[in-house]
């Protein structure tokens, strides 16, 4: 069932910008594209924590300011913060009906196909349980983790040599222009809604630990093929034991095209 948004809201609607990760081309595009970004919130930026630097300096460069929070500060932030937009993308801390309330339209970008694969990085999920597409998802944030109505989606074909890296980078190819349209869209009050569908609905909340690229050898090659591709080859690559030493596996094709860099 589609649902129309009722809101018939101002061209000139002020968006608040979270993030904790890279998703400075997302901020970029709706800041060149002419956006009202009235500030960016982030959490507290260190040499540990730094994934979302480019961000900050992608707001700096344009004017936009910026507001480094902790879990316990995001509502109060938000409260001093006069905007309609609340725009999570890549947010690591949960938000609070409280948090919600600040915003009339408060939506979240999410890295698969929803309803499938729900949950803080579940990206590695989708390469092992071997799927042939997956793509990002813009919905409407609730109290509840991914569960909100679906504005916009968009996928992409997944080929046998895609790793968690070529994954990433194909949602935040995708990411910017979904965004910039589903927030059109909510301005103009031509968004759709669509309820997700439970009956097709999966959850995956346990993060991937780097002990998690362990593999069985006493299991085939082909049976282990989607477990390998989902350990990053150069950060927590796929293992397993001989004579009580560590071998690492690296797949590779000798034929592979430049423009696959980031595939096996």
């Amino acid at each position: 069932m589609l649902l129309h948004c009722s809101f018939q809201g101002p061209t000139a609607m002020r968006i608040v910008f979270m993030s904790g990760g890279a998703r400075e081309a997302a901020l970029r595009c709706l800041l060149e594209h002419g956006e009202n970004v009235a500030a960016v919130i982030t959490p507290l930026l260190s040499k540990r924590n730094n994934r979302f630097e480019g961000v900050i300096k992608t707001a700096a460069e344009f004017g936009v300011a910026v507001f480094p929070v902790t879990p316990e500060s995001v509502t109060d932030t938000l409260k001093k913060i006069s905007y309609e937009i609340l725009l999570s993308c890549g947010f690591p801390y949960i938000l609070t009906g409280d948090s919600l309330a600040t915003a009339r339209h408060a939506i979240n970008v999410h890295p698969t196909l929803l309803p499938k694969y729900r949950g803080y990085r579940s990206g590695p999920y989708v390469i092992l349980n071997g799927e042939k597409e997956s793509g990002v998802t813009v919905h409407r944030l609730t109290v509840e983790m991914d569960k909100g109505p679906i504005l916009a989606q968009r996928g992409f074909v997944l080929s046998s040599f895609d790793t968690t890296k070529s994954v990433y980078r194909k949602c935040r190819e995708l990411e910017p222009e979904l965004v910039l349209e589903t927030i059109r869209q909510l301005k103009s009050g031509e968004c759709r809604e669509t309820p997700q569908d439970e009956r097709r609905a999966t959850t995956y909340t346990r993060i991937r630990t780097p002990d998690d690229s362990e593999i069985n050898p006493e299991k085939s090659l082909k049976d282990l093929y989607n477990e390998i591709r989902a350990c990053d080859p150069d950060d927590y690559p796929a293992f397993f034991y001989v004579d009580g030493q560590k071998v690492c596996i690296k797949l590779w094709r000798p034929a592979k095209p430049r423009a696959e860099e980031d595939m096996i």
